[in-house]
């Protein structure tokens, strides 16, 4: 449960740094044309570059947050001749500012609530784990080796599952640019990858719950050798 609903958080997060990255480019170039500097051709396709790699890799999260905008000459994050006026303008800087409107739209603060169930779930599942340990303390079982089972199988299925959705985020980007399946697609392909990330995290949490055991006692004989 976890898993699933850092799949797409972490795609809706990577779509809000390329937006800041997209507005720290157009503000290079702003820079550069009221300085008169000789890099202002440069500083704008840098700024070209940063709003293509957006457009291609956010298609749907651009037109889900600009769609309740009416603007017959569009905005910087949906028409970057916009962007390049006004940060060539005069005009106020605020027009440039991307990333505020872009948090407090409803597609990125989704990511925020995603992150609290997947951290809170991550708490329920280590507050079970301490207390496993705590229930070996109390029947004077070896509480220390138990420690060692539940901690390594908990950092080694997280890393698991996070591995696996970093992963998949590039196959989920490609799935948008390369089809035309659009929303469908993500929630089709989240789908897969969250139950593929929280399959391989049980799978880890198992074989590493059943050989810690044995590694605890290995390392505990040699360490009584010294």
């Amino acid at each position: 449960m976890g898993t699933s609903t850092s799949v797409y958080a972490k795609r809706v997060g990577d779509f809000a740094d390329a937006v800041k990255d997209y507005q720290k480019s157009l503000m290079e170039y702003r820079q550069a044309v009221k300085s008169k500097s000789p890099i202002k051709a440069a500083a704008k396709q840098k700024a070209k570059l940063a709003f293509e790699k957006m457009q291609n890799k956010f298609r749907l999260e651009v037109k889900a947050v600009t769609s309740q905008i009416n603007s017959r000459r569009g905005t910087p994050i949906s028409n970057f001749k916009r962007g390049a006026d006004i940060a060539r303008s005069s005009r106020s800087v605020a027009k440039l500012d991307l990333i505020n409107p872009i948090h407090a739209d409803n597609v990125v603060k989704f990511t925020k609530y995603a992150k609290f169930l997947g951290n809170g779930l991550a708490v329920i599942d280590f507050g079970g784990r301490v207390g496993n340990i705590h229930n070996s303390y109390k029947t004077d079982d070896n509480w220390e080796r138990e420690m060692f089972i539940e901690s390594t199988s908990f950092v080694a299925s997280a890393a698991t599952g996070i591995g696996v959705v970093n992963a998949g985020a590039a196959v989920m980007t490609f799935l948008v640019v390369a089809t035309p399946v659009g929303w469908v697609g993500l929630i089709v392909g989240g789908a897969l990858l969250a139950g593929a990330a929280a399959g391989a995290s049980i799978k880890v949490n198992k074989i590493v719950k059943e050989d810690a055991g044995g590694i605890y006692d290995y390392i505990m004989e040699q360490v009584n050798k010294l």
